[in-house]
């Protein structure tokens, strides 16, 4: 015959006085105002998404620095980019190689450096000293080698011998230079910033270059990733200020040899009776 054992419990061995005790405590405890598990699983759905907090008084310290600084760099960037009235030749330089860029957008996809060319010539024959800039680097320690193409003019009024030429560098294809994996909101408003066709004075493209770079760096580092190198300052520094030769035309002279000061510059055709406007064919 099949006999049935029950499991003994650890309150066997006790005697009724202490059990009395012991169940009268669990009792007391069940009976105060403690939440029920659904009164427990209702508030996890009244009380809506959790928060995100930081860590730490050091996280959100570098979190908060980190937003100021991508606020400086979208305001400088801003600024330096801000042509106003007192510069009118870049203001005619643009619209020139606006009309340029139109006039050979077939180029523009299929052969980038005859669109370059074409462009710079197109300059030319409306009296700008323009020319196509191609700069070279070699790496080192802490730079990666590369060459860049770009186009500069240079331009010095007739009516002010006292000082040097002005020297404009205009690139086509800016804004994607600067493009990088998975910008972060910040980063992207500092793109949004960067013109297509970029046409300004060094100092100008200094201050772009530098600042966008640091973005892209710090934007990078947010997501958890390394700044590739042809994406730091030093290597994007190198494609407009590292040296370069100077050619005219597609396939014309060099006028200089890796020496950026020793370029020569011709004059133009302006006139002083009219505020050092271009005289240009129509």
């Amino acid at each position: 015959m099949t006999t049935f054992s029950r499991t003994k419990r650890v309150t066997d061995p006790l005697d009724d006085a202490a059990k009395a005790r012991i169940f009268g405590n669990v009792s007391i405890s069940l009976d105060q105002e403690s939440p029920r598990i659904c009164e427990l699983v209702d508030g996890i759905f009244e009380d809506g998404p959790e928060e995100t907090f930081y860590d730490s008084d050091s996280d959100l310290s570098e979190n908060s620095a980190m937003e100021c600084s991508n606020e400086a760099s979208e305001e400088t960037v801003k600024t330096a980019l801000s042509f106003s009235e007192s510069d009118p030749y870049r203001n005619l330089l643009l619209s020139h190689v606006l009309k340029g860029v139109e006039a050979y957008s077939g180029l523009r996809s299929r052969q980038k450096s005859v669109f370059r060319d074409k462009v710079a010539s197109f300059l030319r024959e409306l009296g700008h000293d323009a020319a196509v800039c191609a700069s070279k680097w070699y790496s080192s320690a802490k730079l990666t080698a590369g060459s860049y193409d770009f186009i500069d003019v240079f331009y010095k009024p007739l009516n002010d011998r006292s000082t040097a030429a002005i020297r404009y560098l205009v690139d086509l294809d800016f804004a994607s230079e600067f493009e990088i994996a998975r910008p972060t909101r910040q980063y992207a408003r500092v793109l949004q910033l960067l013109p297509h066709v970029f046409v300004g004075k060094e100092e100008n493209l200094r201050t772009v270059v530098r600042e966008s770079c640091d973005a892209a760096k710090r934007s990078m580092k947010s997501r958890g990733l390394s700044l590739p190198p042809w994406r730091r300052s030093s290597y994007m520094q190198r494609k407009w200020f590292g040296p370069y030769t100077r050619k005219v035309g597609s396939s014309l002279g060099v006028t200089s040899s890796f020496n950026k000061d020793a370029v020569s510059c011709r004059s133009m055709g302006f006139d002083d009776a009219v505020n050092t406007r271009l005289v240009i064919r129509t």
